[in-house]
């Protein structure tokens, strides 16, 4: 398959051109190329192709759309065109391609190699590197996309590829300026300087070619008409290196000259192609300028020194202007401020901008200061380097250096040092020609000239410590700034100042800055909503402002409403070429390209981290989650930390932020396959499985806990053999484990119970579990949750069983809620099915419930019916807890019924039954019936010694719902039998 974009749209399948004649499938198939391999989401395509008014059946009309492009790749299996599900529908689409399919990539990469080549500055490099630029060039038909309508995604490719198509024009030229073919690049020299009237890189080349071609006054020439038109329409200089140029052309510098031009170019003569331009062929320029002729302008008349350079006794005093730098042929240099505009919007950074000026401020101290921010992508690192170095640009007098080292752009490569050096030495003064090729020697020459300055280096979006360290200063006086994805904790004497995201009132002041306050005072509970889906993160809070703001009419809560939507959050936070998923996307692009040796393993647990919904891992979790042991899933994990891709909380624990962690979503779905993306979810499933189980043995719960749902989850679904597993040791570490991993759980298993039916059944056993922790600590709402979801999920894979344990647990919710009668309606639904199935156990637990919410009803006779058949079935199976509180539970009814001594038998009985079986909060509650009946009945005394013994056995454990309802019972009944038989012969309940 080939894909040629360069020009009208072509698609050739086994060499053959496949038609594709309606507008709409070229378009579509040229936006998926511009993010190929890349998932593009279907609202993204329906904006590019319909933008802000589709038609109502759109979404049909795009699958239709994709069928045929589909058939015109004969990709009739849908492995080329892949599409992204996301529940019940389509999520988006992917366009797999290999590197060399498609035109773009070739020739961006022969570009790139044609760079590196000339890079090599020798003259076999420079044949290389014409042959690989004409070859790139050659790839070029026409205008990028030339037949297909316009989008904004196509024109923002078509432009950066016109921009490239240029810079390849130029590196040719200087390929072949350097194997002296001056006279043959004039023709194309002109055409482009027609096209870039104002780019100096051009006009130089031009010079150049001119000069070497012996046309010393029409390279002059063309110096004046550049400067005069910056000057009219821009009212500024050329810049350094041009004007350095001119002043060597100026002087007849015979360093600029190569030898004589090698072979003929094909074409005419150079001297007829030179004469039919400009008239006679200039005689051969010699040292001192063509055909032996003084200069066109004598700089110093009486200084007759060789090629036009300054005598050896003018000194830098005699010619350097006042606070300015002087090059090596004797001309001035700017003194460079090259700080950018830092916008007006920049807020809530004070205290970190405090701590770099404090750092830089040590450059008095006879030393360089180095200070390095670090920070996930889109949290303003560049905007407070930029910000911090304008308030301290009086302090660095000879020049501040700004340079983006491109380590965090997708689709541009890192800067190599040398380049950046070179551009250094030559904004400093030094001749082109003047300049070390080698790094080494490039380094050692800025640090000689700025050895005794004191200047500002900003160097914004570093790679790594590698490309840095080169381009620091050595002098004292210098300070450093540098930003960076990574934590650069190899760079020796820096400062690291982590930068996180905003804090809620910055976020606020954010807000009402892009908006004004009115507005969003106006709107407040949708502002901090805003702030909360975008994580605080101040890249996403300026495109959400950005987008506002150029809706003045909107309310904010309209915008929250798109934002509700997680799986198209990122598509909202974008705002004509920057967005939140370009950001994000650059940090992980250079994690899957990068050189250590953990990235690639990195690059999957990222990809995996977004199997999981929840906000924070474990290292044991993470490790199950990725399938391997903990040391290699810590090594990827802290990987992703250095990266800023993963924060790490605490020692062994990870969180990633809520954008990124859609991100990894994006990614995971797009990039492995839906197997692995199961098994994964399976793994972390069966990890919290056996976690849970240990956790909730552990809990102290009341002995008529049913702990059958313990053993409801059978030993080959808890746990992966061979993978890490929790260590609970004892009460104090399951209660911290499990209010750790609460939201995990809830999230998890929330987002797995709509999964397939193998990763369904893993997370409905989980939710069985989960009860015996969420219903002591009488977390009702999320009981509510997990049990109506897994109702829902239960029925819809045929699983009976698990359909009336979700039933049951969820009839424990409305207890809590006093709503009985959905309570009846769960248990009278479950014992329908403990009968189909013929669960005599699960029969009496939903029995026993029943008959309770008949109690509290006050239908006292049907509970007794119901208790008693629960009693029987207890005694049946020999189930001593449950014989107990059915017995409490009986004598409650009873006594509802005035049947007095009937009740008093239950509740002696249950407190016989539960001292032999051992449970002393059995014994209690027992004992609070007793007294309570007593208390009904007058019996103050009696009342007061029975409470008395129960206070001694205590009614649980004080953090859990069950234990305060046993406290209360201890303390209600002091408090009435006070007003009866007098506050001192009561006591306080024993605590």
């Amino acid at each position: 398959m080939r894909y040629r974009i360069l020009g009208p749209l072509q698609l050739l399948r086994d060499g053959q051109e496949v038609p594709l004649a309606p507008a709409k499938w070229r378009m579509l198939l040229a936006v998926l190329l511009c993010d190929a391999n890349q998932l593009v989401s279907t609202d993204r395509l329906i904006a590019e192709l319909w933008g802000a008014r589709p038609p109502q059946s759109v979404n049909k009309l795009l699958q239709g759309y994709v069928s045929r492009v589909r058939r015109a790749l004969g990709d009739e299996s849908g492995e080329l065109l892949v599409t992204h599900v996301h529940g019940y529908r389509a999520h988006g689409y992917r366009l797999v391609v290999a590197p060399d399919e498609v035109d773009s990539h070739r020739f961006v990469e022969l570009v790139k190699r044609g760079g590196q080549e000339l890079g090599r500055n020798s003259a076999d490099a420079a044949a290389a590197a014409a042959a690989l630029l004409d070859e790139a060039l050659d790839l070029w038909r026409d205008v990028p996309f030339a037949d297909v309508p316009p989008t904004p995604a196509l024109e923002a490719e078509a432009s950066r590829l016109t921009a490239s198509h240029t810079q390849a024009r130029e590196l040719r030229i200087e390929a072949r300026l350097r194997l002296g073919h001056h006279e043959a690049v004039l023709d194309e020299l002109e055409a482009l300087i027609a096209e870039h009237p104002l780019r100096e890189a051009l006009r130089g080349q031009f010079m150049l070619a001119l000069y070497r071609s012996g046309r010393q006054a029409d390279a002059l020439a063309a110096y004046r008409q550049l400067r005069h038109r910056l000057a009219e329409e821009l009212g500024i200089e050329p810049g350094p290196s041009l004007q350095q140029l001119h002043q060597r052309i100026l002087t007849a510098d015979a360093s600029l000259l190569l030898g004589p031009e090698p072979g003929p170019e094909p074409g005419p003569k150079p001297e007829a192609r030179a004469e039919s331009r400009t008239g006679p062929v200039p005689e051969p320029v010699t040292a001192r300028g063509p055909a032996g002729r003084a200069p066109e302008t004598d700089p110093a008349p009486s200084d007759p020194a060789p090629s036009g350079r300054a005598r050896p006794d003018r000194t830098r005093q005699d010619r350097a202007p006042a606070g300015g730098t002087e090059t090596a042929a004797g001309i001035p240099a700017l003194v460079p401020r090259e700080l950018p505009h830092v916008g007006s919007a920049f807020i809530g950074r004070a205290g970190e901008s405090s701590v770099l000026r404090k750092v830089l401020d040590r450059a008095d101290d006879g030393h360089v200061a180095i200070a390095a921010i670090d920070g996930t992508g889109g949290v303003g690192k560049s905007a407070l380097a930029i910000h911090t170095a304008h308030q301290l640009a009086d302090r660095f007098p000879d020049g501040q250096f700004y340079v983006d080292l491109h380590g965090a752009t997708v689709g541009l490569t890192p800067l190599e040092p040398g380049d950046v050096l070179g551009r250094f030495l030559s904004t400093l003064g030094l001749p082109q020609v003047a300049i070390p090729t080698h790094p080494d020697e490039a380094a050692a020459t800025f640090r000689s000239m700025v050895a005794d300055r004191r200047i500002l280096v900003v160097l914004d979006n570093a790679a790594g410590v590698e490309q840095v360290r080169p381009l620091l200063p050595a002098g004292p006086g210098c300070a450093v700034l540098i930003t960076s994805r990574e934590m650069l904790t190899a760079l020796e004497g820096a400062t690291h100042l982590h930068l996180g995201v905003l804090f809620h009132d910055q976020a606020m002041e954010l807000l009402e800055r892009l908006l004004g306050p009115e507005r969003v005072a106006a709107d407040a509970e949708a502002a901090d909503a805003i702030i909360r889906m975008c994580g605080g993160l101040p890249l996403a809070l300026r495109i959400v402002g950005a987008r506002l703001a150029a809706r003045p009419s909107w309310p904010l809560s309209a915008f929250v409403e798109r934002l509700t939507d997680a799986q198209g959050r990122l598509d909202e936070i974008r705002v004509g070429d920057v967005s939140v998923r370009a950001s994000f996307h650059a940090s992980y692009h250079a994690i899957c390209h990068g050189d250590h040796p953990t990235d690639q393993a990195a690059a999957r647990a990222f990809r995996l981290l977004g199997v999981v919904p929840g906000s924070s891992m474990s290292l044991p979790a993470a490790a199950a989650l990725l399938g391997v042991s903990t040391g290699p899933a810590e090594d990827a994990l802290e990987r992703l930390v250095d990266a800023h891709l993963l924060n790490s909380p605490a020692p062994a624990r990870y969180q990633m932020h809520d954008l990124l962690r859609l991100f990894a979503r994006e990614q995971v779905w797009a990039e492995e396959p839906g197997a692995e993306r199961e098994r994964a979810l399976e793994r972390v499933l069966r990890f919290y499985l056996a976690a849970t189980q240990q956790a909730v043995a552990f809990l102290e719960v009341p002995s008529y806990f049913d702990r059958r749902a313990q053993d409801h989850v059978p030993a080959g679904l808890a746990g992966t053999p061979g993978l890490p597993t929790a260590r609970i040791r004892d009460q104090r570490e399951a209660e911290a484990w499990l209010v750790t991993e609460r939201a995990n759980l809830m999230a998890t298993v929330l987002d797995a119970l709509t999964q397939s039916d193998s990763t369904a059944r893993l997370a409905v056993r989980l939710t069985e579990l989960l009860q015996w922790y969420l219903y002591p600590y009488a977390r009702a709402r999320e009981l509510w949750t997990l049990g109506e979801a897994a109702v829902r999920t239960a029925r819809r894979l045929g699983d009976r069983e698990s359909e009336a344990w979700a039933l049951h647990n969820l009839s424990a919710v409305y207890w809590l809620h006093r709503q009985f009668d959905r309570m009846r309606q769960c248990l009278e639904s479950a014992l329908v099915i403990w009968r189909e199935t013929g669960d005599r156990e699960g029969e009496r637990r939903s029995l026993h419930n029943l008959a309770d919410a008949l109690t509290e009803i006050q239908s006292y006779e049907e509970s007794v019916a119901l208790q008693t058949r629960q009693l029987d079935l207890a005694h049946e199976a020999g189930d001593r807890a449950a014989q107990v509180t059915g017995l409490g539970d009986l004598g409650r009814a009873y006594r509802g019924l005035g049947r007095v001594e009937d009740a008093l038998t239950c509740f002696e009985e249950s407190f016989q039954h539960a001292r032999e079986f051992g449970d002393s909060s059995l014994q209690s509650f027992a004992l609070h019936e007793i007294s309570a009946l007593c208390f009904e009945q007058g019996r103050n005394q009696e009342a007061h010694e029975y409470l008395e013994r129960a206070g001694t056995l205590g009614g649980g454990h004080l953090t859990t719902y069950v234990g305060w309802r046993g406290h209360a019972w201890s303390a209600f009944f002091p408090a009435c039998l006070s007003l009866r038989i007098g506050p001192d012969t009561v006591g306080p309940p024993p605590l």
